[in-house]
């Protein structure tokens, strides 16, 4: 890998993400959120990698399905006007189609667009839904993103909600509404699967119990260290209700079950 190949991610990236600008230059709102996000990721990504003592060149690659992961965002939301999935397209599932559509990659070797395309596809999935037969690098590369992607949303959430309650969420999240209350289907499939289904999200904290369930899918120890570092679970026990099932639940966090793995898989 030569370091003609190891830009041309990024290259691209910015150039695809140029489309979507109007005359002056400017993204709308929700895409500039999600171009930032891509870079904090990416970021994310090279940091959870590198912490797991991995050569420079499988650091690099972190970022760079860090940086694509979100690419089907950019024509979903051109497209729907909205991120939810369930009602307008799996944009895990698009940002592979638009890699395929653009011809991305060519210069990078067989198994690097690979990866990205396994972190482009399947980074969105629930776990127990990833397919068994990834590859190793893939593999591997597919969980440091989503245990990026998954720290960089609860740090965007939760400075969103700290600072004027979400109030964007429903513009890109339309079937969620800034009610702060818990409804009883998401406490109730939280407490019996560690999970909560999009489909099931009526509420800013419908959404925020959702973002706590995650705690359970760090795969990596790094992970957990990032989040803890920016104490992100302490901010998002403050944001919801004293329930005891609630506590239960982040107590659950707490144990043996949640803690992340050193190691590559």
């Amino acid at each position: 890998m030569n370091s003609e190949h190891l830009s041309s991610p990024a290259v691209w990236f910015e150039q695809f993400v140029h489309r979507y600008r109007d005359e002056k230059g400017k993204l709308p709102f929700a895409l500039e959120l999600k171009r930032a996000h891509c870079l904090r990721v990416a970021e994310n990504a090279r940091t959870i990698a590198g912490r797991l003592s991995q050569p420079k060149e499988k650091i690099f690659l972190a970022g760079q399905c860090g940086l694509l992961h979100d690419v089907g965002r950019f024509p979903q939301y051109a497209r729907f006007g909205s991120f939810h999935d369930v009602d307008t397209i799996d944009h895990g599932r698009l940002g592979l189609a638009t890699l395929e559509e653009e011809g991305f990659g060519k210069a990078l070797s067989s198994e690097d667009r690979t990866a990205i395309a396994c972190a482009v596809e399947f980074h969105n999935k629930k776990t127990a839904d990833l397919p068994k037969d990834l590859p190793e690098a893939s593999l591997f590369h597919l969980l440091v993103v989503r245990d990026a992607d998954k720290i960089d949303i609860l740090e965007l959430v939760l400075a969103s909600v700290a600072r004027d309650g979400f109030r964007d969420l429903p513009d890109m999240l339309p079937s969620i509404g800034p009610d702060r209350r818990i409804t009883p289907a998401v406490l109730d499939e939280v407490l019996t699967t560690q999970t909560v289904s999009v489909i099931n999200l009526r509420t800013v904290d419908d959404y925020l119990v959702m973002l706590a369930s995650w705690f359970y899918d760090l795969h990596f120890e790094p992970a957990r260290e990032l989040a803890a570092q920016r104490r992100l679970f302490d901010r998002i026990r403050r944001q919801l209700p004293s329930l005891p099932a609630l506590g239960k639940l982040f107590n659950g966090m707490a144990g043996p079950r949640a803690a992340g793995r050193t190691s590559v898989p």
